[in-house]
């Protein structure tokens, strides 16, 4: 909700006045992914709306930019830029407020597999304003100036049986581990209709990177699980999402939840983003239903039932 007291200030205020005051302002967003029903068959650009979950007020458009070929060939491991504009009441877009870029499989050849080195790793950077995708700054390689902060798949093994990102945070002279968001071992799949997936951030210890026992989580991001059977139905035939991020601790400052609204969309695109994820016909013809996938090491292993069609 919209909080009465000062609005915690960032080491380094990159972000202008009117974003800090946007992000600072609200404790709780949905994250809702647009529905592009041609999806199914050529892949677009993905775009979201971020609404203040209380008031239902849009913020936030945010715009996916990429290139064609990799997109429609390697989703969802294409190198991806999103643009995120303010919104005035109406839903019509003021200003750029932050952008964020994820590094996509062809130059990190190993992407979507276990992580064992950074190749393999998904990193996400989050930056002040609008950065453009160009040919000589793609995905991953945008500069770096006005970074805010920072997700990051943890090398090696990806958390091992927990998915784990780390969030980072600048600081005056580099970027601090602040924060870790862990999730279920089992998710995904047809567990979906019925459950929601919550991935629980944490504040580490020091920036040592292990998170104390005795620290409640500050903040949590959850894919929402459909709650009318026209979403259930959305969520079988497309690959459009709904989040949630609640920041449970006030002392988070603007420039860490627009790391944290990033880190729900770095989520989105390595977790939630494969077509046809509950269920499918094989080759045979057979109706295969994926109850839910397990993660290791960074992959995701898909639990499944067979029906056969024919006699």
């Amino acid at each position: 909700g919209t909080r009465t007291h000062a609005v915690a200030m960032d080491a380094v205020p990159l972000i202008d006045a009117q974003t800090a005051a946007i992000l600072g302002s609200v404790n709780k967003f949905a994250i809702q992914q647009h529905v592009k029903w041609i999806d199914n068959c050529i892949e677009q650009p993905n775009t979201y709306t971020i609404y203040n979950l209380e008031t239902h007020q849009r913020l936030i458009r945010v715009q996916e930019q990429s290139e064609c070929l990799p997109r429609l060939c390697c989703s969802p491991n294409h190198g991806v830029v999103l643009q995120f504009s303010a919104l005035d009441p109406s839903g019509t877009e003021m200003f750029p407020v932050i952008t964020m870029e994820r590094e996509g499989c062809c130059s990190k050849l190993c992407l979507g597999n276990a992580v064992c080195c950074d190749l393999c790793a998904n990193e996400a950077f989050v930056h002040a304003g609008s950065v453009l995708m160009t040919a000589e700054h793609p995905p991953g390689k945008l500069p770096k100036h006005n970074v805010i902060g920072r997700c990051k798949v943890p090398v090696p093994f990806g958390g091992g049986l927990t998915p784990t990102i780390q969030v980072m945070d600048r600081t005056a002279t580099s970027d601090t581990h602040w924060a870790n968001a862990t999730g279920p071992t089992c998710f995904g799949g047809c567990s979906e209709l019925c459950c929601s997936v919550p991935f629980a951030v944490h504040r580490v210890a020091n920036g040592n990177g292990k998170v104390g026992l005795d620290l409640l989580s500050v903040a949590t991001i959850s894919k929402i699980k459909p709650k009318t059977l026209g979403a259930m139905a959305r969520e079988l035939l497309s690959d459009s999402d709904i989040y949630e991020l609640e920041i449970h601790d006030p002392t988070i400052t603007p420039q860490q939840r627009a790391t944290l609204i990033g880190t729900a969309l770095l989520m989105d695109y390595m977790f939630f983003e494969k077509d046809m994820d509950c269920l499918k016909c094989d080759s045979q013809g057979n109706i295969v239903f994926n109850l839910f996938n397990m993660f290791c090491c960074g992959v995701l292993w898909p639990c499944t039932m067979s029906i056969p069609t024919r006699g």
